[in-house]
This record gives structure tokens, C-alpha cells and sequence, in this order.
């Protein structure tokens, strides 16, 4: 109890020290960016998180290379744990990555360098999501500049900082959705004909993914005796319980596209479990692939995923019942290749019809240029 009472003074100190200094940072960040600014001449400028592997992360790769013609630069602010998508950034951008600069204090310095250097191009477009450096910047760009703030999902207290609680204006007509898009094979790729079923998470290891119930359900499965291999992608060994281990083949993270459309063309079925989603990229993936689909009913899945029709949805209830309701599918999908066949055909379908990368970049252009 003290521990709390001591941390939440220090924590108070701190907020009000950096409220004191936030001006005097903000106006040394101006005169810093001043000398500077006429080398960042673009009418774009991105502000991402990270360029490390990740859902939200091969969006915004997607969305810069919609958009390459129009010579974007990218500043990241925060620090990524790896390198795995800065090439591809590189390939339609300039980037500057500022993560292992930025903190809560020098984030108002920062805000003072790059409103500068926004501010200097006419005309341009600011487009940023999901970091705190984005949001302090805005009151200090010009107001004729336009800033685009792009929500993937609700959640992780991002939303105390957002574009939207910074004005009192309705902005129910200021809001647009855009659906993400996947590379779509020319044909459904029919998985091999083997008896058994391969099982396939991809992903982090994060808590609201809950990658221990993968293991779990992966041991009762196989206790049962079911013909399946469970196969995950992504740094998610440590979350898996050790007693699970066994029952599951960890392939590791996996950053070329090339290998990661072999594992997915190799595989039947998609497992997610998480406790919060948006509509997760997996899933678009996946059902490209033709692969069926089983997940909790939780965030914007239910959306595009139909229960029965082109995947499988399962309550967010305990976590016992999760488990055994996803041990009932999985065990149906193994001994009817019928209605396995049928689901993943529907998923194909619907990913060539909904999540076609034609129609979004065609959208993220007109919504930036209005062409």
C-alpha cells in the first residue's frame, strides 16, 4: 500500500514537471527544426509506431506502398524490437526512426522539430496511428494542414490521446472505413491430402492473444487422438506452458512473405483465441488461403467471419468451455471433409470479393487526394 501511495506521488511530480517544461521543449524543439526543416520536402508524412513484425505494421507498409508515388516520409516513434519490416518501408519511403529517442519528456521537443518541418510544406497531409508523438504534435501544425488518424481497433488506452478527444466537433461525418486488404492467390489452393489436419496460429505472444489456451487445447486434442498438428508462427514459445510444448511445433517468426504464404497453403485451419481484436490481418490471410477459420466472437471479427458459413466463431466464455467447444469443432472438421471443403471455399470466396488490394489503395488515395 505504500509502494502505491509513494509511486502515485512520484508519478504526480513528474506529470506536473512535464507540463511545466512542455512549452520551453516545444518552442527549442521550433528553433531546432528550423535549421533543418527544407530538407524534408514531401507532401506526406507518415507517423507509425513500429516497423517490427506485427498486424497493424504490414498495414501501414501497404498503405506507404499505395501511396510511394507521392514520395512519403515515415518517422517511427517509437522502438521497434526488430528490423523486420524497415526494408519494405524503405522500399516506398524515406523513414527516420526516432524510437530511441523519444520519451515522455523529449516527445515535446519533438513535437516542436517536426511541427517545423511539417509546417514548412504547403499543401501536405499528415497520416498517423497508434503513437502518442502524433497525437502531441497536431496543436502545433498549421490548420490548414490535414491530418488523417488511423484507428485499427479500440483498446490499450491509446484512445486518452487520440485525434478525436482533441476537439469538440462532431466527427461522426469525418470518419471512414477501410477495409485492410491481403495479396490474393489466383485460385483456392487445396490443402494436401493427408488425413491429418495442420492447425495454424500466427502471431504474437501478447497477452490478449491467450497463446497458453493454443497449447491447451493442442494437449486435449491430442489426447483424444485427433489426426491434427498444431503449427505456430511468431515469438510465442515462452507463452506456451512447457507441459504443452510437446504437442506443438513452434516454426518461429517469419518475416519473408514467400515462406509465409507456403505455411499458410500447407495449412487447413486457422485458431485464434483472443480476449480483444479488431478484425485481425491473420484472418484475411488465412481465408485467402481457403484456410477455415476458428475463433472467439470477440472486437469486429463477426463481421466477416460467419459462424457456419465461412468459418467458425466460439463465445468468449471461461476458459474451460473455450476449449472444449473448440475441441468439438476441430473434432467435426476431422471427420467431415465435406463441410470442411465447403467452409474453406466460402472463405476464399469472400476474401476475393472483400479484401482485394485494388480497392484499397484505391480508397486510401481518394481519401488523402481525394482522387
Amino acid at each position: 500500500m505504500e509502494k502505491d501511495v509513494l509511486y502515485a506521488k512520484i508519478k504526480s511530480i513528474l506529470e506536473k514537471l512535464i507540463r511545466y517544461l512542455e512549452r520551453p521543449l516545444v518552442i527549442t524543439g521550433k528553433f531546432a527544426g528550423s535549421f533543418f526543416a527544407s530538407y524534408f520536402k514531401s507532401k506526406l508524412f507518415f507517423f507509425f509506431p513500429y516497423y517490427h513484425i506485427g498486424g497493424a505494421e504490414k498495414v501501414h507498409v501497404k498503405i506507404t506502398s499505395c501511396l510511394k508515388e507521392y514520395s512519403p516520409i515515415v518517422f517511427f516513434a517509437n522502438k521497434s524490437k526488430s528490423s523486420a519490416l524497415k526494408e519494405q518501408f524503405m522500399q516506398s519511403a524515406k523513414i527516420f526512426d526516432i524510437g530511441y529517442l523519444n520519451n515522455p519528456l523529449l516527445i515535446y521537443f519533438w513535437a516542436g522539430v517536426l511541427s517545423t518541418v511539417v509546417n514548412y510544406n504547403k499543401d501536405c497531409v499528415v497520416f498517423g496511428c497508434n503513437n502518442i508523438l502524433f497525437y502531441k504534435l497536431i496543436p502545433y501544425l498549421k490548420p490548414d494542414i490535414c491530418c488523417i488518424d488511423l484507428i485499427h481497433a479500440f483498446g490499450g488506452g491509446i484512445e486518452n490521446v487520440r485525434i478525436c478527444t482533441q476537439f469538440s466537433i462532431k466527427m461522426n461525418d469525418r470518419i471512414f472505413l477501410i477495409e485492410n486488404c491481403v495479396q490474393i492467390p489466383e485460385r483456392i489452393i487445396r490443402k494436401n491430402n493427408e488425413s491429418t489436419l495442420r492447425i495454424l496460429y500466427v502471431g504474437r505472444g501478447s497477452e490478449e492473444k491467450r497463446v497458453h489456451l493454443i497449447g491447451k487445447i493442442s494437449r486435449v486434442c491430442h489426447q483424444k487422438n485427433m489426426p491434427i498438428e498444431f503449427v505456430l508462427v511468431g515469438d510465442v514459445k515462452n507463452s506456451i506452458p512447457e507441459q504443452d510444448r510437446i504437442y506443438c511445433n513452434f516454426l518461429g517468426e517469419i518475416v519473408d512473405e514467400k515462406k509465409l504464404s507456403e505455411v499458410y497453403a500447407s495449412s487447413d485451419i486457422l485458431l485464434l483465441v483472443s480476449s480483444s481484436e479488431g478484425f485481425p490481418l491473420v484472418i484475411m490471410e488465412a481465408m485467402a488461403y481457403g484456410l477455415v477459420t476458428i475463433s472467439t466472437d470477440v472486437g469486429g471479427i463477426s463481421e466477416h467471419v460467419h459462424d457456419g458459413y465461412n468459418g467458425f466463431l466460439v463465445k468468449d466464455d471461461s476458459e474451460d468451455l473455450m476449449i472444449k467447444n473448440t475441441c468439438d469443432i476441430i473434432s467435426e472438421l476431422t471427420s467431415n471433409k465435406t463441410l470442411r471443403d465447403k467452409i474453406s471455399t466460402e472463405a476464399y470466396e469472400y476474401a476475393k470479393v472483400n479484401f482485394n488490394c485494388k480497392n484499397f489503395c484505391m480508397k486510401y488515395r481518394k481519401l488523402i487526394y481525394g482522387k
